[in-house]
């Protein structure tokens, strides 16, 4: 359901915007082809919209950077309300009333769109047809002004072919027929479906309707009709059914008609104004459509030094070493890094290599191999400034935030783990399995829960702690929904699966 409002939340957002810049600077304008390919664009750029995504690499420094300084990937909130009306599935559950209306005007409005259809294929059966240059005319059995609906064309029963009036109508009709109108009103019809508590898709609607007719009248006047006598027939038909679904020969829009057919061409300098609409778009795209992504790159391994500026010293067991080797290192052989930025560490380093090396920082790597082999050099970790990566097994009776079952924990891999069904699937399924605290409730407790949890290499869920809580009760119950969370799609890192962490936060709300 929110990725649906999402899309319709979008798409009416371009609606509105597009037909604004329409109103204010199109519609006077008399390139009226311009205007129909602008209204048709804006219809179908408004409903794919929602459905770009593209992606805008980061600058490469600043995704290296944040290898080295985030933590785990961050999930978007979920939400849990308690107190009077509340229930378990928060905001997800308070949607459908908004939904049952929402889809109770689709269904409404295709159902009027095909009883439309209906009335013309009734039309179309009971009246006297005839073929003309390609056409079909089609006779009805009552008085109506001429209409025309992709090849037939609509007349009533005293239309009488030949006069001088009966031609212009035809020759405006068949403006309509040739031009393919009718392929537009379909096309803003099925879009009213979806849009039909937009105000802005019914005047879109009557724009593309209008613009026809004026292309239309254009089209006759120029062949040499006085613009006077086209204005006197137009009146004098202004009789007879109108189908929303047919180009009507009046359609209810004489006083525009009449006003744009005696208007003075635009000028050549007017058809800039169309830029407007084009950054409108532009702007659009951007807007909703580009995400942020991180560059990467096939050999990144767990950690990356920054590029800005000069490089850090890089150690690999205590020997300096390229970022070339340290890139090339396999992730499986990595037992702990630190990232050192200042602190006696740093100082006693700098005795060691050398002030200039250090003043950068300094990544230590320190590989399984010789962790083992030289257990009694191990660092202390004191003056760590930010460990990003450690995956050998502390003593302790459990995992720190960066070990899993002895084995390095990743932030960021190359293929991140995924719930089935998506983010939006996890977030349902945690609302709606998480109960708020009754105690909590009667306490007045509420407040943002972050839950540190780890997808390990076989996909399964563990190490759930909380990385800040707000009571025993809701610290207690969010921990439990997580370390029930059914099984991911393990990561992976150059093919390999690993263990990934993640942190995700819950807001417990009272209404």
């Amino acid at each position: 359901m929110n990725t649906y409002i999402n899309f319709i939340t979008e798409s009416g957002i371009s609606l509105g915007l597009l037909t604004l810049v329409y109103l204010f600077f199109l519609r006077k304008e008399t390139f009226f082809r311009l205007n129909r390919v602008y209204l048709i664009v804006s219809a179908v750029f408004s409903g794919v919209l929602p459905l770009l995504h593209i992606p805008v690499f980061l600058n490469s420094a600043s995704s290296n950077l944040g290898l080295i300084a985030s933590g785990p990937r961050v999930l978007e909130v979920v939400e849990v309300y308690g107190g009077a009306g509340a229930n378990a599935s928060g905001t997800f559950l308070s949607l459908p009333l908004i939904g049952l209306i929402y889809f109770s005007g689709i269904l409404f409005f295709a159902l009027r769109f095909t009883w439309k259809l209906g009335q013309m294929v009734l039309l179309v059966r009971s009246g006297e047809k005839r073929k003309f240059r390609g056409l079909t005319i089609v006779r009805l059995g009552f008085d109506s002004s001429a209409f025309s609906f992709f090849r037939w064309l609509f007349v009533g029963r005293n239309f009488q072919f030949g006069i001088e009036e009966s031609n212009h109508i035809l020759k405006h009709e068949m403006v309509h027929i040739r031009q393919r109108h009718s392929i537009d009103v379909l096309l803003l019809e099925l879009v009213v479906l979806v849009q039909w508590f937009n105000p802005f898709i019914w005047y879109l609607r009557r724009a593309v309707r209008e613009n026809h007719e004026f292309l239309a009248d254009a089209l006759v006047v120029n062949k040499g009709i006085s613009p006077v006598r086209y204005k006197a027939m137009l009146i004098e038909q202004v009789t007879g059914i109108q189908l929303q679904v047919a180009n009507n020969f009046n359609y209810s829009l004489l006083k525009s008609r009449m006003k744009m057919i005696s208007k003075i061409k635009s000028p050549r300098w007017a058809g800039y104004k169309y830029l407007i609409g084009l950054m409108t778009m532009l702007l659009l795209v951007v807007v909703f459509a580009c995400e942020k992504t991180p560059e990467t790159n096939n050999k990144q391994v767990a950690v990356k030094s920054a590029s800005i500026g000069e490089q850090p010293l890089i150690l690999i067991d205590n020997q300096v070493v390229t970022k070339s080797d340290m890139d090339n290192l396999e992730p499986n052989k990595i037992a702990k890094v630190n990232v050192l930025k200042k602190g006696t560490q740093l100082s006693s380093l700098a005795e060691t290599y050398g002030e200039d090396k250090v003043k950068n920082g300094v990544i230590q790597i320190f590989t399984k191999d010789y962790e083992n082999k030289e257990l009694a050099q191990k660092t202390d970790g004191k003056n760590v400034d930010e460990v990003v990566v450690v995956s050998k097994e502390k003593k302790a009776s459990k995992d720190d935030n960066t070990t899993y079952n002895g084995e390095p924990v990743f932030f960021i891999c190359e293929d991140m783990p995924e719930y089935p069904g998506g983010d939006l699937a996890l977030r349902k399924y945690i609302a709606a399995n998480i109960k708020y605290p009754k105690y909590a409730q009667e306490h007045g407790i509420q407040g943002k829960v972050y839950v540190n949890f780890v997808v390990s290499k076989t996909g399964e869920v563990g190490g759930a702690t909380i990385a800040r809580g707000i009571s025993p009760a809701l610290d207690a119950e969010a921990l439990r929904v997580v370390e029930n969370l059914p099984q991911w799609k393990p990561g992976m890192q150059r093919g390999q699966p690993v263990n990934v962490r993640f942190t995700v936060p819950i807001n417990f709300v009272l209404q």
